[in-house]
């Protein structure tokens, strides 16, 4: 399984929000991966390559837990984020806190508004 697919219990959870999922990996590519404190100056992507990039590999939790959300501030995002993929997360601490979040090292944490706006971009197509 590469950094941008998705195993098929995953994807199958996601297409019963009947989000066209297999699409939001590269439309994050190209909203949030241009932008990317982590790209190498050539544009690459050393997290990608080492599988390490929590963004994309948290995405199908993270997705299901924004389609669990409607509300026009983060607020209830970041609630639903923390509930659904934070506290299932393997690399928070024992006590519940999370180094990589505290230290802006989460990419998901990071870019999560710009994560929302893919997520929910998709939604609106899949309504149409």
């Amino acid at each position: 399984m590469t950094a941008l697919s998705l195993d098929k219990q995953s994807l199958a959870r996601l297409e019963q929000h009947t989000i066209p999922f297999h699409t939001i990996p590269y439309s994050l590519r190209e909203k949030i991966c241009s932008v990317c404190v982590d790209r190498n100056p050539d544009g690459s992507c050393d997290r990608l390559a080492e599988r390490s990039c929590t963004l994309m590999a948290k995405l199908p939790l993270a997705a299901e837990a924004i389609c669990q959300v409607d509300s026009p501030s983060i607020g209830p995002y970041i609630e639903s984020i923390r509930r659904n993929v934070c506290e299932k997360c393997e690399l928070r601490n024992m006590d519940g806190t999370c180094d990589l979040r505290h230290t802006d090292h989460c990419m998901l944490n990071s870019y999560l508004p710009f994560v929302v706006e893919v997520v929910e971009d998709h939604l609106r197509i899949k309504q149409r």
